[in-house]
């Protein structure tokens, strides 16, 4: 029942999400459009995002629930980045209130306030590291505002499966964005001074551990 659920609340949620994106309201006249993504793919991997998480999860409803519309959101953010290599304000902070309520649901629903509290300080270290080095880093033209505040969102919602979770989530975003960043430049299809879009390898370091069981 609870996969056939997170399915479900995954098709409607990515189905909604690909009929907005065919607007392109995102963006705007100054973008630079680096590639134009067809907006239905996002069903088709939201759904097999579901379907691999179900073969490693078992958490409560709620919990899935909650995560599997994380799924779909971050999966937007990610065919937005790599389009404009933009994170939009309009989505990235909402993701702030709506998770904190969907914690703090499964925190009251799991009798967990524990895990409420390691997913704030987690959300709250990840900001500002991931601030710090957008302002001081000397790469720091790879990292900006966006991937900052998608940063805090990314942290708190790993951070509520664990600390070492939060940890190896975001560190493997770094990772999986330096290992493109290389193929990239090997390949000449970049340099070192191009701006990368470092969004959707966080994106995939968070899944992969989110859905792996607890460290």
């Amino acid at each position: 029942m609870d996969l056939w659920s997170a399915l479900a609340v995954a098709l409607v949620l990515s189905v909604a999400a690909a009929l907005w994106l065919r607007r392109r309201g995102y963006r705007y006249p100054d973008d630079e459009v680096r590639r134009t993504l067809n907006p239905w793919l996002l069903p088709v991997v939201a759904v097999a995002g579901v379907l691999l998480a179900s073969l490693l999860w078992r958490h409560p409803l709620a919990v899935t629930i909650t995560y599997t519309v994380a799924l779909v959101w971050a999966l937007v953010l990610a065919l937005i980045d790599l389009e404009v290599r933009r994170l939009p304000d309009l989505l990235t902070l909402p993701g702030y209130p709506v998770f904190a309520a969907g914690l703090i649901t499964c925190s009251a629903l799991a009798g967990s306030w524990r895990n409420l509290a390691i997913a704030g300080i987690a959300a709250a270290v990840a900001l500002v590291v991931f601030l710090l080095l957008a302002l001081f880093s000397p790469g720091g033209d790879g990292l900006g505002f966006g991937d900052v505040k998608l940063a805090g969102v990314l942290g708190g919602l790993l951070g509520w499966l664990g600390p070492t979770t939060a940890m190896l989530g975001l560190l493997t975003g770094f990772v999986l964005g330096g290992i493109v960043a290389v193929i990239l430049i090997v390949s000449r299809r970049a340099d070192r001074r191009s701006h990368l879009s470092f969004g959707p390898a966080m994106i995939v370091g968070a899944y992969l551990w989110a859905i792996l069981p607890p460290v």
